[in-house]
């Protein structure tokens, strides 16, 4: 089970409730995913959708920084395989995992924070449809 809340529109004046189940044996991050996919999917009287681009990240606990730089203050972690929003995208600190690097870093507006466009399930660097910030 996996649910959520919010409010829209307006003053906030339409309250949603969203309440879903998910088989025994799915990733907390599949589930967020999918219900983040069904909410968006909402045709909720008053509500805005929210500009910009969404993509799978992969990856465990990946860290979300208040800027560019792998030194820079985590402000979250996400969840492992879930879809983020993606707002723009600036070039930043060079980092390396593995056999990947990349000095490109995606901003995610809903956390006000960056993670490193390794992260993204993505083949480039950077983004084709994202503008740079």
């Amino acid at each position: 089970m996996l649910h959520t809340t919010g409010t829209v529109g307006a003053g906030d004046r339409s309250i949603v409730a969203v309440f879903t189940l998910h088989p025994q044996d799915t990733s907390f991050g599949a589930a967020y995913s999918a219900l983040d996919t069904l909410v968006r999917s909402l045709n909720v009287p008053g509500s805005v959708p929210r500009s910009g681009s969404w993509y799978g990240t992969w990856g465990s606990h990946v860290q979300v920084r208040a800027d560019t730089t792998s030194g820079s203050q985590v402000l979250t972690r996400l969840p492992a395989g879930v879809d983020a929003l993606i707002g723009c995208q600036k070039q930043g600190e060079e980092v390396t995992i593995g056999q990947y690097t990349n000095d490109w870093w995606a901003c995610l507006p809903p956390y006000r924070g960056y993670i490193t466009n390794i992260y993204i399930s993505y083949p480039d660097n950077k983004l084709p449809d994202v503008p740079v910030c």
